[in-house]
């Protein structure tokens, strides 16, 4: 069989499993697509009745069949667990749907009425899109609504909408090490040429971090840098600017030839430019469509992956599956690269073996990548 037979296939069993969830037409009431606004994330909730702490957290959740306990086939198109952000008290969900296309209407219940949930963010090339809302109370059970429409085969169209029930579980929150947002603060860069034995590195929030060895290391190679109160904040998000420095310096690279030609280069941090020219010139990280860098925009793990095993130069295996407990929540283009990486010991499994593909790369995650790149290379 066909890797596109294959593929065919499995769509075909998938959408026949949903064909017999869902209800018959007109089994329920359900709300017409149009005349609704969608949720903003301006409009946070009240105070949460449950004394959690302002941070970001993972959250398990569940889609159910309307007006049972039984799981809905919505749970299969959607990366569990979810993300939980508390601030000033008021508790935004987010969840991202697996198949973005094909599920043409979303809407959850607000005020009794069904709404759409801001979208946060989509990526056309995994199919995804993250929404987000405001919920007041975890414990309390919110009704949605979800309308698939897939050509599954050219003789095949999966046409239904059916209505579902949402509930979250408060028991499974887990605080994430990565900030709703960086801390302020200027980080120091290294001087050119400068390198440090590894004992005269001390950072004060690095005493037993996994990755205290990497930094320390990076540091005393002139590859990363620390912040000016002392500290290093390995779990802080790192962006693409940032990165692009990070790996030049560790593989090495010299100069480019290549002038950047990117529309947003005034947006881009002038210590990064020298640092970005042999980067963007060997292909390793790109510009967008729109011929802009985004040089503050987040690096995921799933691009980590990608981007290290770029670099590497690895032998990646088509169609090989990555061996994490969330291995079904990786992108398409990234699942083979997330494999040979994790292989490699570029990158490694988050808590429960989780890979997290779409959560943002930290300052360890990174520089540990780069650390084992900077060893392969022999520099």
């Amino acid at each position: 069989m066909t890797h596109r037979m294959f593929k065919h296939a499995a769509l075909s069993v998938l959408a026949l499993a949903l064909l017999a969830a869902a209800p018959g037409t007109g089994a329920y009431a359900l709300e017409p697509a149009g005349g609704h606004a969608a949720v903003r994330t301006a409009d946070a909730a009240s105070s949460n009745p449950h004394g959690i702490a302002d941070g970001v957290y993972s959250m398990a959740y569940t889609f159910k069949k309307f007006n049972t306990d039984q799981a809905s086939v919505m749970q299969e198109y959607v990366v569990n667990p979810g993300r939980l952000t508390v601030k000033d008290g008021k508790m935004l969900v987010q969840i991202t749907l697996k198949q973005g296309k094909e599920i043409t209407g979303f809407k959850l219940e607000r005020g009794g009425s069904l709404v759409e949930p801001q979208v946060v963010a989509s990526d056309e090339q995994s199919n995804t899109r993250t929404v987000e809302f405001a919920v007041q109370d975890l414990t309390a059970t919110i009704k949605g609504w979800v309308k698939i429409y897939w050509q599954v085969t050219p003789t095949f169209l999966y046409d239904h909408e059916y209505d579902i029930h949402l509930t979250f579980d408060p028991s499974s929150l887990k605080e994430l090490a990565v900030p709703a947002s960086p801390s302020p603060g200027k980080e120091t860069q290294p001087e050119s040429g400068q390198t440090k034995s590894s004992s005269e590195v001390s950072f004060k929030d690095l005493g037993g971090h996994w990755a205290k060895e990497a930094v320390e290391r990076a540091v005393s190679l002139g590859i990363a840098g620390g912040y000016e109160d002392g500290t290093f904040r390995p779990d802080g998000e790192i962006n693409r600017a940032e990165f692009a420095a990070l790996l030049s310096r560790a593989l090495g690279l010299e100069a480019g030839s290549q002038q950047l030609s990117f529309t947003d280069l005034a947006d881009i941090p002038d210590w990064v430019k020298p640092h970005l020219a042999p980067i963007a010139e060997s292909g390793l990280i790109g510009g967008y469509e729109d011929g802009s860098f985004r040089p503050a925009r987040k690096i995921s793990r799933a691009e980590l992956a990608v981007i290290g095993v770029r670099a590497s130069k690895l032998t990646v295996e088509p169609g090989k599956k990555p061996a994490f407990a969330d291995a079904a929540a990786i992108p398409l283009w990234a699942q083979a690269e997330a494999a040979a990486a994790h292989e490699a010991g570029l990158i490694g499994a988050r808590d429960n073996n989780r890979f997290d593909p779409e959560a943002s790369a930290t300052r360890a995650e990174a520089v540990s990548l780069v650390m084992a790149l900077h060893q392969l290379s022999g520099k």
